[in-house]
């Protein structure tokens, strides 16, 4: 059985759910997912492994550290939902495309992973992250800020 109410300030409530709905946008579910994507590559970028030498290419020239230089957040527009999720992945360049031997592993080296150690170690850190930047955004949109 419904019962009925008034709205005393109907604006002030339409403006209200126009807020809320801004929190959902894109743009903040982006900056969440950033934040998350940050605290996992901070983590990764620590268990990254880091040669001894020096070697080249013919292309290019790899030192110690080349690796955890060359990680990156990316986009994952093929795993995103426009506005309703964004996705970001914790990965390598190009360059360093040896990154997925040391991770998986070949027939002749073992695994090293680093990415998803990383992963679970900071996963509530990173989900944690994402909640922090929701509710500031929500804070932020619902009371004028």
């Amino acid at each position: 059985m419904a019962k009925n109410f008034t709205v005393e300030n109907p604006q002030g409530l339409t403006d209200a759910l126009r807020a809320l709905d801004n929190v959902a946008s894109e743009s903040v579910l982006r900056q969440a997912a950033v934040a998350g994507a940050r605290v996992i590559f901070a983590e990764v970028k620590i268990r990254a492994p880091v040669g001894n030498q020096t070697w080249e290419t013919a292309k290019q020239k790899r030192y110690p550290g080349f690796l955890r230089d060359h990680l990156l957040i990316a986009f994952d527009k093929e795993e995103s939902v426009e506005g309703k999720l964004a996705s970001y992945v914790v990965t390598w360049s190009k360059d360093a495309f040896y990154g997925r031997f040391l991770e998986y592993g070949t027939s002749k080296m073992a695994a090293r992973p680093f990415l998803r150690p990383a992963y679970e170690a900071k996963k509530q850190a990173a989900a944690a992250a994402v909640g922090e930047v929701i509710q500031t955004k929500a804070g932020e949109l619902t009371n004028g800020k």
